[in-house]
């Protein structure tokens, strides 16, 4: 079998190597959302002016008919991460959420991003469904999905180091991972955003004392909070029994040390991967890194038993928004049609010598996948 394609003309039209949505089973991704119209045309948008609140609005708009357009609904949502360009316009965004999510409430993150893809774009998010689970919230489809942030149970944060911050936050996701029945050795995934990179080695530090010798497979970027007294926040992704950690020559796996990829079930969880060669005094343009970042994900995705069309969604961070058109080139030489869903976000990463870092969810059944795109007069 082969993938199915939706066509639509109610969406964007891609400005590169994505397309909005992908469902395998009764699980849908759902890839950047933009407060934008088919023709790109921002939301609210005049001259010399964004309006931030109605890029928003018509944002959720967005998410709403490519999750009709998926079979889904708004109440199927579990997880939404969004991405604010201006930490002033954080406190509109959360007005508009409460009025579209407060009684759904999905596990939800707030970061920022020194701009998009798309020129005066002031927000983004994207997110993840299971239809018709009987479950609501962050807790269907046989996996959790968790927001941990350093606050207590007031909502004031907890400290102000790094260190005390992430022991708050993973006191509070083992909270949460014991209220469903789940400990931390049944997280696969986490996704790490940090204030500063620099603090990396001491958060590290923190997450062996909680994870042991098997740490899950994770993803670690230096971008803006949502609040500015935030050092970090964890997002995770846990299921009983959690997943077999696997490694490959390209990315190999390390005691201790969080692994490449882990394999739950018939979900592969690709930590993020940053494209760098074994000769650190020569670390290639952005599209030899973005290859190369490709190559690491590859090798997993085989030791794992899949096939490369078996990925379903990628994220994706550069930290020059200047290598845009270079990490197009390297995406789309190891992403065929029909492109699968992703977000690309402007971030700091762990390696000040990387331009660029790729994480990504595979499927066993991911070559039979549903994919959403825009109908080809609309690219045009």
């Amino acid at each position: 079998m082969s993938k199915k394609v939706i066509l639509t003309d109610r969406l964007m039209r891609p400005i590169a190597h994505f397309s909005h949505a992908s469902r395998v089973c009764n699980l849908v991704h759902i890839g950047a959302v933009a407060g934008v119209f088919p023709d790109l045309r921002l939301a609210g948008d005049s001259a010399g002016r964004i309006d931030t609140v109605a890029q928003i609005e018509r944002m959720f708009e967005n998410l709403a008919v490519e999750l009709d357009l998926m079979g889904a609904r708004l109440s199927d949502v579990v997880r939404i991460k969004s991405y604010i360009s201006f930490p002033r316009d954080i406190g509109k965004y959360k007005e508009a959420y409460s009025r579209h999510f407060s009684r759904i409430k999905p596990a939800h993150a707030v970061v920022g991003s020194w701009d998009f893809p798309l020129p005066q774009a002031a927000v983004e998010l994207d997110a993840v469904a299971v239809v018709d689970s009987g479950v609501r919230g962050s807790d269907a489809g046989g996996f959790h999905y968790a927001t941990a942030c350093p606050i207590d149970a007031e909502g004031r944060v907890v400290a102000s180091t790094i260190r005390d911050q992430t022991i708050g936050a993973l006191r509070n996701l083992e909270k949460m991972l014991a209220a469903v029945g789940l400990t931390s050795r049944d997280v696969c995934s986490v996704h790490v955003t940090l204030a500063d990179p620099r603090e990396l080695p001491l958060v590290e530090s923190e997450f062996r004392q909680f994870f042991g010798d098997s740490p899950p497979a994770w993803t670690v970027v230096g971008a803006p909070l949502e609040s500015p007294d935030f050092r970090l926040t964890i997002e995770s992704t846990a299921t009983s029994g959690g997943g077999q950690r696997i490694g490959s020559k390209l990315a190999p796996l390390t005691v201790g040390k969080a692994a490449p990829a882990v394999l739950a079930g018939d979900t592969l969880f690709l930590g993020g991967q940053l494209g760098l060669s074994g000769d650190a005094a020569v670390p290639g343009d952005v599209e030899q890194q973005t290859r190369n970042a490709w190559a690491r994900l590859n090798s997993l995705i085989d030791v794992a038993g899949f096939t490369p069309e078996s990925i379903i969604r990628t994220n994706n961070v550069l930290v020059d928004w200047r290598d845009y058109a270079g990490f197009n080139a390297g995406y789309g030489a190891n992403m065929p049609e029909p492109y699968v869903p992703r977000a690309t976000v402007l971030g700091q990463l762990s390696d000040a010598r990387a331009k660029v870092q790729v994480e990504g969810v595979a499927h066993r059944n991911g070559a039979e996948a549903t994919i959403l795109q825009v109908s080809p007069i609309m690219r045009r």
